[in-house]
């Protein structure tokens, strides 16, 4: 376990801080339970956004259930990292100077996501929600390669070279 908290960072008083601060509330956990609970709600998360991708051939009847299970499962994915850092270190970590611009994108175009379908009235809610569903992938992968080393540059070259051809 020693090799799994060093590569989050983590010593053993980082470990159980966060649970400190939350007293009775959070209970202390394990790194092995910690991780068989992010397994558990990435697996949940990723089932919700593909219970989503069948309901995309439904959308134009039925947005809202496609817009609550794929929203669903991207929020079910980051509670999923709260197992490992802990709730508190997930927050500085997602409010962080470098990711807090797409972190509030992600966030507001999974609300948008959900309130399009329920408030913008038939047929506009099916483009409406497509709209928001590409904007809440593209946030998700920019949040996600902020995550990695060089991802963001990595993921705007990639974009460049194919918008552009390779001109660029």
């Amino acid at each position: 376990m020693k090799s799994v908290r060093k590569w989050f960072n983590m010593n053993e008083d980082d470990e159980n801080s966060w649970a400190d601060e939350f007293g009775e509330h959070c209970p202390k956990l394990s790194m092995k339970t910690r991780i068989t609970l992010w397994a558990v709600c990435t697996g949940v998360g990723a089932f919700l956004a593909f219970l989503g991708g069948i309901f995309v051939f439904k959308i134009a009847t039925q947005p809202e259930i496609f817009a609550i299970l794929y929203t669903g499962g991207n929020l079910m994915a980051i509670c999923a990292t709260m197992f490992l850092w802990g709730p508190c270190g997930q927050c500085r970590k997602m409010w962080d100077k470098s990711r807090w611009g797409a972190t509030l994108i992600y966030f507001l175009s999974m609300a948008a996501t959900i309130t399009v379908a329920f408030t913008v009235p038939i047929p506009y809610n099916v483009i409406a929600v497509i709209l928001c569903l590409i904007v809440q992938f593209c946030a998700m992968v920019w949040y996600s390669a902020s995550y990695i080393p060089c991802g963001r540059k990595v993921l705007a070259k990639i974009v460049r070279n194919v918008c552009f051809c390779g001109q660029v």
